[in-house]
């Protein structure tokens, strides 16, 4: 993952694209080998610090390289991204 992959991912997101319906499954498709996950904002632990943030969503690298995924606050190995949705209400 390199700034640059990120800041093309929170452009294709921008404009409430990040709450379109199967962005995650669009995103895999044009980036093959990149894990893309949508969850809610609130489902992420307080304590890890998002890559970049968006009008209404947070991205959160994901590590691949272990038995299991899981979020990292390293961009340099990680895999993939978890996509936030971040609520008005919160």
């Amino acid at each position: 993952m390199t700034p640059e992959f990120i800041d093309t991912i929170c452009k294709a997101l921008a404009d409430g694209n990040a709450r379109r319906p199967g962005v995650d499954r669009e995103l895999r498709e044009a980036f093959p080998g990149v894990v893309f996950s949508v969850c809610d904002d609130n489902d992420i632990p307080s304590r890890l610090a998002p890559v970049a943030t968006g009008e209404d969503f947070a991205l959160y690298a994901i590590s691949t390289s272990g038995h299991c995924s899981q979020l990292t606050p390293q961009l340099e190995g990680a895999g993939g991204l978890a996509i936030g949705l971040i609520n008005d209400d919160d």
